[in-house]
């Protein structure tokens, strides 16, 4: 039984591993407010078009997640939709998944030199795989190189367009550009796809209410993201409860787990 315990878990972990190749980036791309402390582009013809010189920004409000009641007035129970990267059909061979663990491992020690080098050999075997190349873009933004991030990031996406992760760093690398109103636009993108994706609404909060001045919009997206994330911090406890304070409303029209007097009353004990 130990060793198909083992072979089970070693089975598991390669189509982890096989998903991150082709559709998602190293880990998820949540910002956290120290990011915002620092500071690539997104796609150009992924852009909606410019009307008179001015770009059309894309409404997130439709991507807001919902909890219903029935007929008694009950809370129903919500189910979230899927990652569409999960329903990603490329197949990915063994030695490429190695190469990634391999790859993974040198990241942990920091040796990025081994990093890029067990990439390349990937892209070079696997020419269809998008993660390999998000990964390669978060090489070169430790050095800031947004422009070649940009291009990284657009190819990932070429490759497989439902790359939600692709898109989530792509809206931090135009933040930290100051392309705010294309980060929103690359965020409504990647909820065009997933509208239930949890991190892309806290980093639509995040630039609302950092960067864009929407304080009840950045408010609506941060009840989304505690809506959809099962463990919350406790500072955004304390960041929705000043939100509320702020725009002043204080009932939630997404569901009962995100009623910001619900948070209020938690982030007063923690």
């Amino acid at each position: 039984m130990a060793m198909k315990s083992v072979n089970l878990t070693a089975s598991l972990l390669a189509l982890s591993i096989s998903a991150c190749l082709a559709g998602c980036a190293t880990n998820q791309t949540k910002e956290s407010v120290a990011e915002h402390n620092q500071s690539a582009s997104v796609i150009k013809d992924e852009l909606p078009a410019a009307h008179n010189g001015k770009l059309e920004i894309l409404s997130t409000e439709a991507s807001l997640p919902v909890q219903q009641k029935d007929a008694q007035g009950q809370w129903l129970a919500y189910s979230p939709q899927k990652n569409p990267y999960l329903f990603n059909k490329t197949q990915v061979n063994k030695g490429s998944v190695l190469l990634f663990l391999e790859a993974q491992k040198a990241w942990r020690a920091e040796d990025f030199t081994t990093v890029e080098q067990k990439l390349d050999v990937i892209i070079k075997n696997d020419q269809q795989l998008s993660g390999p190349w998000v990964m390669k873009a978060r090489l070169v933004l430790r050095d800031q190189q947004y422009s070649k991030a940009e291009e990284y990031l657009k190819k990932a996406l070429s490759l497989n367009a439902n790359n939600v992760n692709a898109y989530t760093l792509l809206a931090q690398v135009q933040r930290l550009q100051g392309n705010y109103f294309n980060a929103q636009n690359t965020l409504a993108k990647a909820l065009m796809l997933w509208p239930d994706f949890p991190e892309a609404h806290y980093n639509l909060a995040m630039l609302y209410d950092a960067y864009l001045n929407k304080e009840v919009e950045a408010q609506q997206h941060l009840e989304a993201y505690m809506f959809l994330e099962k463990d919350v911090d406790p500072q955004d406890f304390a960041w929705l409860q000043n939100l509320a304070q702020r725009t002043g409303v204080s009932d939630s029209d997404i569901g009962q787990k995100t009623s910001p007097s619900r948070f209020l009353q938690q982030a007063a004990t923690e």
